[in-house]
């Protein structure tokens, strides 16, 4: 008996989605780029070209492989779509960051006139997470000064698409009155399902054929296959190092905290462990707050730092907010 083979149908897996973007000869493929790219940058695109077309299945086993999109435009505007099926953290808020500077730097060669010979960089961050301070669909960050000034000349702008924010919307407004860019995020979160398939729009059609076309394609299908298992193996490894690391933190904090007496001790040398403890995890943080806490408050501190919180957390728990 033949087994068939599974189809993939996730525009989160980033194989099938820079196969869906990739050819600026197609185009299904050049509508879905400005449909995106007009719509969240905002800029004018006549033309695209994309300088970055290849999937080489050699590359796929490379854990830091980047599988973007890179577009420029007839005035050498460079735009990168990404898509990350992943949560957001401090890594990936700042090699977000990294990438973009370097999409900048990688334009000035030697001799080059920076005025003339370097376009502004818009990065565009498909992403299945949300920001829960900032509960929007797509997000949009420049470089500005205290007063919220943009800098003049910019040349960076970074946007978040939040796709799980798409269902939100879909509860708010109905699927039926999404526009076409609406459309093809809730595809990018949701997949070709029956919902989707109900409405007569070109996008659904477009996206549709597109992951047809992919799946007729065997080595397409296994370079998907063995990204989404390499990053599923990836991400269970960095949680069990974690969880490793946090359990070594907890008996190295209860044996230290043990012979400094945190347990058992007064309120002052609670402090004073827990201040020290603090200024070790967060050396460049201020520790005025750590004053005049109530017992409690010092237990609860010492559990996040041994557990590794985050700031946020340690403020919260002095019921102290930061500016």
């Amino acid at each position: 008996m033949i087994m068939k083979r599974k189809k993939i149908v996730d525009f989160k897996n980033d194989v099938l989605f820079k196969y869906t973007l990739r050819d600026d000869q197609d185009p299904d493929s050049i509508y879905l780029l400005k449909l995106i790219i007009e719509n969240i940058a905002g800029i004018d695109c006549h033309s695209l070209k994309v300088l970055n077309p290849d999937l080489n299945p050699q590359h796929v086993e490379d854990k830091d492989m980047i599988l973007d999109i890179r577009v420029t435009n007839e005035d050498g505007e460079i735009c990168d779509v990404e898509m990350q099926n992943s949560s957001l953290d401090q890594e990936q808020y700042q090699r977000f960051q990294i990438y973009g500077a370097r999409l900048l730097v990688e334009q000035q060669k030697r001799g080059d006139d920076y005025v003339t010979n370097i376009h502004h960089v818009f990065q565009l961050i498909f992403i299945d997470d949300l920001d829960k301070d900032n509960l929007v669909l797509i997000d949009r960050y420049v470089s500005q000064n205290e007063s919220g000034n943009q800098e003049k000349h910019n040349l960076i702008t970074r946007i978040y698409i939040y796709l799980p924010y798409i269902n939100i919307l879909k509860k708010e407004k109905g699927l039926e009155n999404f526009n076409e860019l609406e459309t093809a995020i809730y595809i990018f979160k949701n997949g070709i399902d029956d919902d989707i398939m109900k409405l007569k729009k070109k996008v659904v059609d477009i996206m549709e054929k597109k992951a047809d076309d992919f799946n007729e394609d065997m080595i397409l299908q296994d370079m998907a296959f063995n990204r989404d298992l390499n990053k599923r193996a990836r991400q269970a490894r960095m949680k069990r190092e974690r969880d490793e690391g946090k359990e070594e933190g907890l008996q190295e904090g209860l044996a230290e905290g043990k012979k400094l007496g945190l347990t058992e001790g007064t309120k002052f040398g609670k402090r004073d462990f827990v201040l020290k403890l603090f200024t070790k995890t967060y050396p460049q943080a201020e520790t005025g707050f750590l004053e005049n806490l109530s017992v409690e408050q010092y237990e609860k501190i010492f559990d996040l730092l041994i557990e590794k919180a985050s700031l946020e957390k340690i403020y919260e728990a002095a019921d102290c907010i930061k500016e």
